[in-house]
């Protein structure tokens, strides 16, 4: 019951409601007239165009603004100076002015006192340092031990050779006999050499002689233990000699062709150099002599009638002065190119080992050097300064470094090596280490012409003798140079940049023959690579 009348009292809601639905029922019966529709009904009243206070009320405006500005910035001024002076008749009453007046009356100006100096106190003499007993050479029962043996002084394991002859069987290599050196000098002094003759037959039929060249397992053998530096092959029409010098300076030859009798490999190796022998030639004008150079700074003939190696030219030992390799300025006078840059000039009838005449020629090391085959006033240098230069000999000067060149050919990186054609020389055939080869005309006064650039990879790295291409000996327009092509190959080609054929053999030549040689009168073509290995080319 309680509930129920709190819940009656408490709901005022209940009788506004019903209040509203009573109103809602008095209008609902109420009946409204429906409104008639007013028409508007048209007046004309003149309404007057308002005057222009546009400028008067803002000129007005911009004056009050003005004065109102005018009195806020001097009620500020004269406020600010009226907190001036009370400030400072505060700080006056204190007698803050007085009191620092005082202070600076009263204090003393400060006067540097003067350094003074550091008695320095002398050391001590030092004592002996002390020594473990070990170094002391001391046992620990304080017994001294015994002196130890000298040291025995370094030896050189490629010291240069003595200088003077050196015997062919004295030279002989670890592992060849006597016998077999005999064998070998005696086929070498039999051998028949055909006169050189400048008659070649036409390209056509020196491709199809090309073509028929075979390579088989009789034709390769390991002439010398290390590396081939230099590659020849002996002008002899009867036999096939070939020979090799190696990283270490030995000397291999190899009979290829032998009789059926001959139980022998045909190989025998000389140690005549203690370094790479870079250069190895037959001389034109004595078959008997085969002349080498190498970086131990000495250049030797081997006499196969004397059966001696002769020492032919030395550089200064102290200077370490490398030869890279050498021509022949007539059958008495080599020209060799060294690695200070200097060409020297050497004849052989001339006792001693010292050259005749030192010319200074490129500010690098040399790599090559090649006498013009016609005008021997006329030499070509290769050089490791990116050129090829072109030199009268009648204009140089010794001792100085001031020649001038008469032409030059510029490579963008080393030149590896230049050489005149053979017959004419009126072409310059280049190999460069920017991945060139170059064949240039040359004119009789040494002035350079049309110039073909031949594209070629020539980057052999590191442990791979660098490619040295090279003339037909009998030819113009024919050279050879490696590849570094797969599968492996030697490349000939002709002076317009066609290859004429590429030899090659996947069964029995599976490495890079740096250097080739065509035999001068035979169709024969013999490589080297960088094992020690000849592969000939029949």
């Amino acid at each position: 019951m309680i509930r129920r009348s709190l819940r009656k009292r408490a709901s005022p809601k209940s009788e506004d409601r019903n209040e509203q639905k009573k109103v809602k029922n008095a209008l609902s019966s109420v009946k409204m007239e429906p409104k008639t529709p007013l028409t508007p009904v048209p007046v004309n009243i003149p309404i007057p165009s308002p005057p222009d206070f546009t400028k008067l009320e803002i000129k007005g405006m911009k004056e009050e603004n003005t004065n109102s500005e005018d009195e806020d910035d001097l009620d500020l001024e004269s406020q600010r100076q009226k907190n001036l002076q009370d400030n400072a008749a505060i700080f006056s009453s204190l007698g803050f002015q007085e009191t620092k007046v005082d202070l600076k009356m009263s204090s003393k100006k400060y006067k540097p006192k003067p350094a003074t100096k550091r008695v320095k106190i002398p050391k001590p003499a030092p004592g002996p340092s002390r020594r473990s007993m070990r170094l002391q050479r001391i046992d620990p029962e304080g017994q001294p031990l015994p002196e130890l043996p000298a040291e025995e002084p370094q030896i050189d394991q490629h010291a240069r050779k003595s200088s003077g002859p050196i015997g062919m069987e004295d030279a002989l290599f670890s592992g060849n006999s006597v016998e077999d050196h005999i064998h070998l000098v005696s086929r070498l002094g039999s051998a028949k050499v055909s006169s050189k003759t400048t008659d070649t037959i036409p390209l056509t039929n020196f491709v199809k002689d090309l073509n028929q060249l075979t390579l088989g397992e009789e034709g390769v053998s390991k002439v010398v233990p290390e590396r081939i530096f230099s590659l020849a092959i002996h002008p002899a029409h009867d036999r096939t000699l070939v020979m090799a010098g190696d990283k270490w300076g030995k000397l291999g030859f190899w009979d290829v062709v032998r009789d059926k009798s001959d139980d022998t490999d045909g190989i025998v190796v000389y140690h005549p150099h203690s370094r790479p022998i870079n250069d190895l030639q037959v001389s034109p004008y004595n078959h008997l002599h085969i002349i080498s150079c190498s970086y131990d700074g000495t250049s030797r003939c081997c006499d196969l009638q004397k059966i001696v190696f002769n020492e032919v030219y030395a550089t200064d030992e102290d200077e370490d002065n490398l030869l890279k390799n050498f021509d022949f300025h007539s059958a008495d006078t080599l020209v060799y190119s060294q690695q200070d840059g200097t060409v020297a000039f050497v004849d052989t009838r001339t006792p001693g080992t010292d050259a005749e005449h030192v010319y200074w020629l490129h500010q690098k090391s040399l790599r090559t050097v090649s006498v013009h085959p016609i005008n021997n006033h006329l030499i070509v240098t290769g050089s490791t300064d990116c050129t090829a230069k072109i030199w009268d000999l009648r204009n140089l000067k010794s001792g100085g470094k001031s020649n001038k060149w008469l032409d030059q050919i510029v490579h963008s990186k080393n030149v590896y090596s230049a050489y005149f054609s053979p017959l004419t020389g009126n072409h310059i055939l280049t190999t460069s280490l920017d991945g060139t080869l170059n064949v240039v005309e040359c004119t009789d006064s040494g002035k350079l012409g049309k110039r073909k650039v031949i594209k070629h990879n020539n980057h052999v790295g590191r442990w791979l003798t660098p490619f040295r291409a090279a003339w037909h000996p009998s030819r113009e327009d024919v050279f050879v140079v490696g590849s570094m092509e797969r599968p492996r190959r030697i490349q000939v080609y002709d002076c317009e940049g066609n290859i004429l054929r590429n030899l090659s053999d996947p069964e029995v030549l599976g490495s890079v023959c740096s250097l080739n040689v065509f035999h001068p009168t035979r169709n024969v073509l013999v490589g080297g690579n960088s094992s020690g290995r000849v592969h000939v080319f029949m």
